[in-house]
Parts: C-alpha cells; structure tokens; sequence
C-alpha cells in the first residue's frame, strides 16, 4: 500500500513539473502596448512601441527617418 501511494505521489510530481498548463490570465494591457508594431512613417519599417522614435504623433524607426 506504501509503495502504491508513493507511486501516484511521484506520478503527481512529475506531472505539475512537466505538464501543468500556464496561467489562463492575460498578459497585462502594458505589455501588450509594448510589444505591438507599428509602421514607420517615413519608410514603413515595422517597429515595436517601445522602440520606436516619436515626433509630431508619428512613429519612426529610426533617428535618420526621423530626421528627413
């Protein structure tokens, strides 16, 4: 009888390490804004928010777009 519990105790850590599904929650609305794409609006490169350069309300993926 030991021996059986310890078995399903085992089988029940292996399958909480190995194949436990991730969270069902949403990523944050703030990460999701980091990580969208939007077009350069010089030469429509896609670029991430975050990454982009902004002036006047338009996006830039670069300093040299920018620029011209």
């Amino acid at each position: 009888m030991l021996k059986l519990l310890l078995l399903v105790g085992a089988l029940v850590a292996v399958y909480f390490i190995f194949f436990k599904k991730k969270s069902l929650t949403p990523p944050s609305a703030d990460k999701t804004q980091d990580e969208a794409m939007i077009p350069c609006a010089k030469c429509d490169t896609y670029v991430q928010v975050k990454e982009a350069f902004m002036r006047d309300g338009k996006y830039y993926c670069s300093r040299e777009c920018m620029e011209e």
